[in-house]
């Protein structure tokens, strides 16, 4: 029975159009954040990990004192950043289960404005070793998700806007500053997602 109630909630995801974004989502942006931060600036990896493991707003760079804003950023401009950043545990699996369960995979993720060109690039290289070419045909680089047409996003910002009302719904990838956001669909792990993401529908 368990296996068929499984089969069943699967059953809702089919044809359905799923956008995933990447930063903290897919890969574990913090990680390579951490190391390159560190290493600019001389300090011990432990020390920065704590501070952006248990930040409490999603800009990273709010989340230090002001003197060390400009480096913060500096380190989020860095070549190579977007390139090397790891999958988290489940991810790739988790999205090749969904395409063979019939679901249109969407990764819509955005530039960051310091280095919005650099950036581009390097997720456009970053999706093609973690997923192959095939894979990029689903990237979709916007600064505003609202734009982008879907049944459900699956993003760690805990507010997303744009010029439109979001024609998706919501779900939220557990990250340390989103855990106050209320009343959304919530997926902390990806090997939870047969789980979760039927509930959003």
């Amino acid at each position: 029975m368990p296996a068929l109630k499984s089969a069943q909630s699967l059953d809702k995801l089919n044809g359905r159009t799923v956008l995933v974004d990447m930063d903290n989502t897919i890969v574990d942006w913090d990680a390579e954040f951490i190391r390159r931060y560190a290493a600019a600036c001389g300090r011990d990896p432990q020390e920065v990990e704590k501070i952006v493991r248990n930040r409490a707003k999603f800009e990273i760079e709010e989340n230090f004192p002001e003197a060390e804003r400009a480096k913060v950023l500096e380190t989020v401009a860095s070549p190579g950043l977007y390139e090397s950043l790891k999958p988290l545990p489940g991810a790739v699996e988790a999205l090749q289960a969904l395409v063979a369960e019939g679901v249109d995979v969407k990764l819509v993720t955005a530039p960051h404005p310091t280095c919005a060109g650099t950036c581009a690039l390097e997720k456009y290289l970053s999706v093609e070793q973690i997923f192959g070419t095939a894979f990029q045909e689903r990237l979709i680089i916007t600064r505003d998700k609202t734009q982008v047409q879907g049944d459900i996003l699956i993003d760690d910002k805990p507010k997303i806007s744009g010029c439109k009302p979001c024609p998706w719904k919501h779900v939220l990838f557990s990250q340390s500053y989103n855990q106050d956001v209320q009343g959304k669909v919530r997926l902390s792990s990806w090997t939870a997602w047969r789980d979760v993401l039927p509930r959003a529908f």
